[in-house]
């Protein structure tokens, strides 16, 4: 009993040191196999922000509204972003690797050198977003809209990824490449 009430004493202490931007897991009841886990959260409505070179690995920022910021060489491996708003949003040099874009909407948004490597963007909005040299290598772009979007010069594209997705006249692809038209 007085061992457990240690351990909560401590996950109290441990809790309260967390930052507000911070959410906290807490996995009950404290013994031996007990652990803390703190992930950051990201959420509610940050238009403009500057998110520039922050490391928001793992962070949860679902349903939020992040339009016009800036997360150019931010880290944000295996974080969820699904069904977030990003018009406009900076990505350049941005590590997404993992990351979940399931249902994002990201017209306007600049993935310039970003890094998009197993990313989910099932039935995401990338209409007139551009994505100047990142790499696309196994992305899911299962009913992703590329309409207008600039993936000339991605690495690791491929046709079968395309299939998967829609465009239009103005998508620009690789040379060789086609995607289908939305409908």
């Amino acid at each position: 009993m007085l061992t457990q009430l240690r351990l909560a004493v401590f996950a109290a202490v441990a809790l309260g040191a967390i930052s507000a931007s911070q959410a906290a897991s807490a996995f009950w009841p404290f013994d031996a196999g007990a652990r803390l886990e703190a992930q950051p959260a990201y959420g509610g409505v940050c238009e403009d922000c500057d998110l520039s070179g922050r490391i928001l690995t793992g962070a949860r920022m679902t349903h939020s509204n992040f339009s016009r910021s800036d997360f150019s060489n931010a880290v944000l491996t295996r974080a969820d972003a699904s069904h977030s708003e990003f018009t406009g949003a900076d990505f350049t040099q941005a590590d997404l690797t993992r990351a979940r874009l399931i249902d994002a909407s990201c017209p306007h948004a600049r993935f310039d050198r970003a890094q998009l490597s197993q990313a989910d963007a099932r039935g995401a909005d990338f209409t007139r977003a551009n994505f100047g040299a990142a790499d696309v290598t196994r992305m899911n772009l299962e009913n992703a809209n590329l309409s207008g979007a600039d993936l000339r010069h991605t690495r690791g594209l491929t046709q079968a990824q395309l299939d998967r997705a829609c465009g239009s006249a103005r998508t620009r692809l690789p040379r060789g490449m086609q995607v289908q038209t939305c409908g």
